[in-house]
């Protein structure tokens, strides 16, 4: 196959029409996370390089010998996506599968979760202001790609992770929240807010709400963003995990000023989910709460007033 030297011209394209289509294609890196991604504008659809790289029918090192011309994405921009119709409500009989994986992990297919029938996996959509802005998708088994790398999560190419938050669309919470809790992944937060809601009358008494970055690599929006609700009198409790990774999310929150408290589960192969399905919700909730320290290193009530279900 001869591959072409060009910037914009989509090898899909061509290996559907057999055809070199005209200059359809724009490649990015985002600067909040490095991330490569383009979008075809005949195919009206973006793709990350795995995904380019399959579509196209080309390896990995043939990719690489083009010759592209990479542009950043806009700073403090999101893009409005069109819902993929492969992406499917948990109660559809066809996400059975994915039903069954998310309560292997302790929880229960409620909250901001699809199913994805071609990755074969749990979506986890980005809001900003009720528009949907992307996604990542949790495999429910582990893909190995041809240069033997494993791959447990992908991400819809043009989501702005480091602009967006996993359970927060960024708009002032309609319920009263007076504490946030910031973990690294979609999984971790889900666990921790089903945990909580169990312990308290109903969900809306919970005053807790349990939001994600996508990872320990926090951008500077992410922790402005948080700072603000801080500044704002709520309180921030930092979640992320006891590893390497884990400690230096949290020093970076700290350094921004942008958190009042921390939790950590003091095990760094051990994770909040892993911790949730060991214990079960009310245990786990309680254990949680109990833990939870003020950046100055003293133990904290979790100041909250209103009382969770008595036993």
């Amino acid at each position: 196959m001869t591959i072409p030297m060009t910037t914009k011209k989509c090898l899909v394209c061509q290996n559907k029409t057999g055809k070199i289509r005209n200059d359809t294609i724009y490649w990015h890196i985002d600067p909040d996370d490095g991330m490569i991604w383009c979008y075809c504008n005949r195919c009206e659809r973006g793709y990350s390089v795995y995904d380019y790289c399959t579509e196209a029918n080309i390896n990995l090192g043939q990719f690489l010998k083009l010759d592209f011309d990479f542009r950043e994405a806009p700073p403090n921009e999101v893009r409005k996506m069109e819902w993929p119709k492969t992406f499917i409500p948990l109660y559809d009989k066809r996400a059975a599968k994915g039903v069954e994986y998310i309560k292997s992990r302790g929880i229960e297919p409620d909250g901001e979760m699809y199913y994805d029938l071609n990755r074969n996996g749990i979506v986890f959509p980005y809001f900003y202001d009720n528009v949907f802005c992307g996604a990542q998708v949790r495999f429910l088994e582990t893909w190995v790609d041809d240069d033997g790398v494993e791959r447990k999560i992908d991400t819809v190419p043009g989501t702005r992770l480091g602009l967006l938050f996993y359970n927060w669309n960024q708009q002032v919470f309609r319920t009263n929240i007076k504490g946030v809790i910031v973990t690294e992944g979609a999984f971790n937060a889900v666990a921790i807010q089903q945990a909580l809601s169990s312990v308290y009358p109903n969900m809306l008494e919970n005053p807790w709400r349990c939001v994600a970055c996508s990872g320990s690599g926090a951008s500077k929006h992410h922790t402005d963003t948080i700072k603000e609700l801080k500044d704002g009198g709520v309180k921030i409790v930092l979640a992320p995990d006891s590893d390497k990774a884990g400690m230096k999310m949290l020093r970076k929150f700290v350094e921004a000023d942008a958190i009042t408290h921390y939790a950590l589960t003091n095990e760094s192969d051990i994770d909040w989910n892993d911790a949730l399905k060991a214990m079960g919700k009310r245990d786990f909730a309680k254990w949680f709460l109990g833990g939870i320290k003020g950046v100055d290193g003293k133990t904290k009530s979790y100041g909250d007033d209103r009382s969770p279900k008595k036993e």
